[in-house]
């Protein structure tokens, strides 16, 4: 079940194209996702396929620059690289796409993004603990609900958004279920697999099957603890990753941690268990369109403002995954992540306790012997801590 540390995402990305073809070809329809707020009920609802689509290579930027300027975040320019390029075998299969207004650089970006292909990009609300937040979200959902309508030339009715929640409930329970195989004190696999593998299980073209291979992976991973058979060492420090996604093709940072003897134990962020942990909570005679809304507005992007949940899910997570240092990542330019490491390093240094490493970065290897110094100094201020602790 475990990828070969040696694949590419570009491998993934064409071994997933190929079964995307076969669908297509069947009549299935196909619709991109660029962010954690795409409510993919609506989207299971209208019998499509989500695929997401956000950028995590440094090849498609040169390409963007040609449009971009260069002082844009590397996802911006990654996602619309491999939009304008050719290089994304997936992008062309998409019969439109939903986007969102998270940040200034990607909704304008996605003006030029929806010359290419038919997009929704709803009006993401910042103030989520505003009564009148909601209210917007859920018109921003139905308007999404009606553009994937008429787009596929499908109607999405109450029965099939209630048939969507229970999928995409079910798929959330056990990708948190996975997550929470690495809270065990040594873990059964090191962050760096768990990547590799995540980063290959989130495409999918048959619900049924995708749900399949995920319960054989948490059985591999439960087997594992089971039989005490564990990828790394009780002593290695164990390392909470906050911030921006860490994936398959952009997991430099993770793999310099690991390299320097410590192991990713628990990611919170884009692509982290907090994107998993919620279900959609449908009650009674709820308009299921209602539900969705509400827990899709739970996400903690730094967009958000105030984003105190992720204050309160980090120091949750610090403690059930006996973390002993967090590095915090924002990609060059994402000044949402970058002003927000602030009150991340208050939290973690002055409440908690805890070793802290604010990472700015991108997409390219240039760095790399830079923030190998950087994280070598984290490592041995973790071992510090735990000599004057005995």
């Amino acid at each position: 079940m475990v990828l070969a540390v040696t694949e590419t995402i570009q491998d993934v990305h064409n071994d997933f194209a190929l079964s995307l073809e076969m669908a297509k070809e069947d009549g299935r329809k196909v619709v991109g996702c660029l962010c954690s707020y795409s409510p993919t009920e609506l989207i299971l609802a209208a019998g499509a396929i989500p695929v997401g689509l956000c950028g995590s290579t440094q090849e498609p930027i040169t390409k963007a620059e040609e449009v971009l300027s260069p002082d844009q975040c590397p996802k911006v320019k990654a996602t619309y690289g491999r939009a304008i390029s050719g290089t994304c075998p997936i992008f062309p299969l998409a019969d439109c796409v939903i986007a969102e207004t998270t940040c200034d650089g990607r909704k304008k970006m996605y003006e030029l993004l929806e010359r290419e292909v038919p997009m929704y990009v709803m009006d993401l609300p910042q103030k989520p603990e505003t009564p009148a937040a909601l209210d917007h979200w859920v018109e921003e959902v139905r308007q999404a609900k009606s553009f994937l309508e008429q787009q596929l030339g499908v109607t999405i009715t109450h029965d099939h958004l209630r048939e969507a929640i229970v999928k995409g409930n079910k798929r959330r329970k056990l990708i948190t279920d996975l997550y929470y195989c690495r809270v065990h004190h040594p873990g059964p696999i090191n962050g760096f697999e768990f990547i590799n593998t995540m980063s290959k299980l989130q495409y999918y073209t048959d619900f049924d099957h995708h749900i399949e291979t995920l319960e054989r992976f948490h059985a591999e991973l439960h087997n594992l603890v089971e039989k005490k058979e564990y990828a790394h060492s009780a002593d290695q420090p164990r390392i909470l990753w906050t911030g921006l996604g860490n994936s398959l093709g952009c997991s430099k940072v993770l793999e310099i941690v690991e390299e320097c003897g410590g192991v990713v134990v628990c990611q919170e962020g884009c692509g982290g268990v907090t994107r998993s942990e919620d279900q959609i909570h449908l009650h009674g005679n709820e308009d299921p369109l209602v539900a969705i809304a509400k827990r899709y507005l739970r996400v903690t992007c730094a967009c958000m403002t105030p984003n105190n949940q992720r204050f309160e899910d980090l120091e949750r997570l610090t403690g059930e995954f006996q973390i002993d240092g967090v590095i915090d990542l924002a990609w060059q330019f994402c000044q949402p992540f970058e002003i927000e490491s602030y009150r991340v390093r208050e939290l973690v240094k002055d409440k908690l306790g805890l070793p802290f490493l604010h990472v700015v970065t991108d997409y390219s290897h240039s760095d790399t012997e830079q923030l190998r110094i950087r994280i070598e100094g984290f490592m041995e201020q973790i071992a510090t801590r735990k000599r004057y602790a005995l």
